[in-house]
């Protein structure tokens, strides 16, 4: 057991007297690289989970959680395959959507553009729009009178609610002399931010019959499945199979995104072990400073020895001592990751002042903001692994220490 003593000598060492400042300077870098190896692992991994839900909810947002494409375009069965999908899986939210390609023509701007035909219901059964539009936006929707585009392509072009648009399809029609695409102007009857920077400056949203009628077509391009739990896919995915057309085919989000994802995946992975090493090293400068503590000390051992402190008392000093070090550092680097996580925009914001440059631009990172999602086991798992890093690094000085020959050191010290 650990008594009062244990701890005081232990202190008294982590402590040392003026004339052991290089020793005592040592054990200060030990504590700092412990504190900010944990407090950096846990910032990161904060942000890649962020990252990752962000990005998730809003590709989901968007593109839904299955797809169903129909390959013959058969607008005549669209009712039927929607009702037996919502019948099959239960609370599901099915929509079908036309996609295309395309140009939006604004004075001397142009621009490419993705243009996504829905049914006014899109908007109302996505979290991600709910704070978007008012039941006047709605309306006009449901009566086809123009188009949505994002906030930050409004903006960029200064256009107001109530302004026209010219849009160009990539599909085009025959004439006598030859192909030619199909324009046309359009009334903007609201806007949407959904804070990925891709999707709001460069998609449109039409109601789905007036899609149909400037690309005069009557098919249907997918459906967009979204459903309840999305963490059994394949189970639903075997249930779809039964009740579509065989002509149709089945995607979920992982096949539709897989580098992205599977490249975010392995950053994390990647990120978590390489930042891993700082408390690694971190930890091999405690076991540096502690073989000095043990040096500088022998005299001292010995003299405990006399007294009668007993191998293992010994043992036990010297891993208290290098436990303080590495459990104060682990706090300290809980406490400044935690705190850093919960500001970090305000930080970003303050740096990107005084440097007058953006730290992370949207055009690159996607978002307006830098997620942050504070995974718990995670940040046990971190801590869990400073502290048992910590204990490792004691474990060798300790036994160094109470093999000391205290006879050898009193006769020649």
């Amino acid at each position: 057991m650990i008594n009062s003593v244990d701890i005081w000598i232990s202190l008294k060492y982590i402590l040392p007297k003026t004339r052991e400042k290089f020793f005592s300077l040592i054990t200060v870098f030990s504590f700092l690289g412990i504190a900010l190896g944990v407090a950096t692992l846990i910032i990161v991994m904060s942000v890649m989970n962020g990252f990752r839900e962000e990005l998730t909810n809003k590709i989901l947002g968007i593109n839904g959680h299955l797809k169903v494409i129909n390959i013959f375009n058969d607008h005549d069965d669209e009712k039927i395959i929607i009702n037996n999908i919502k019948e099959k899986i239960n609370n599901s939210k099915v929509h079908a959507v036309i996609s295309s390609q395309g140009l939006i023509s604004v004075k001397n701007y142009t621009s490419g553009v993705l243009i996504k035909g829905v049914e006014y219901n899109f908007f109302q059964d996505r979290e991600i729009f709910n704070n978007d539009f008012s039941e006047q936006q709605i309306s006009s929707l449901k009566n086809n009178e123009g188009v949505l585009i994002g906030r930050k392509l409004a903006n960029k072009l200064n256009l107001r609610k109530g302004d026209y648009v010219n849009i160009i399809s990539s599909k085009s029609y025959e004439t006598l002399l030859g192909k030619i695409p199909r324009q046309s102007t359009f009334k903007i009857i609201g806007f949407f931010e959904i804070g990925m920077y891709e999707y709001d400056t460069s998609l449109i949203f039409f109601p789905i019959t007036l899609l149909r009628n400037f690309l005069d077509t009557k098919s249907t391009d997918h459906y967009e499945i979204l459903v309840p739990n999305f963490d059994n896919l394949d189970d639903i995915k075997s249930e779809l199979k039964e009740i579509i057309p065989n002509y149709s085919r089945i995607l979920d989000w992982r096949q539709l995104n897989p580098s992205l994802f599977n490249a975010i995946e392995v950053e994390k992975n990647v990120m978590f072990i390489i930042l891993t090493l700082i408390i690694i090293v971190a930890a091999f400068n405690l076991i540096s400073s502690m073989m000095m503590l043990v040096s500088t000390k022998r005299k001292d051992i010995g003299i405990l020895r006399v007294l009668g402190v007993s191998k293992f008392q010994l043992l036990k000093i010297f891993i208290i001592n290098g436990l303080v070090v590495g459990v104060l550092g682990t706090i300290l680097g809980l406490v400044l990751g935690l705190l850093f996580c919960l500001n970090i925009n305000e930080i970003k914001n303050f740096i990107e002042l005084f440097s007058g440059s953006d730290l992370f631009s949207e055009e690159i990172y996607f978002f307006s903001k830098l997620p942050i999602i504070l995974d718990f086991n995670q940040i046990f798992n971190i801590v869990l692994i400073s502290m048992s890093l910590s204990f490792f690094a004691t474990i060798y000085p300790s036994i160094k220490a109470s093999k000391v020959d205290p006879i050898n050191l009193i006769k020649w010290e």
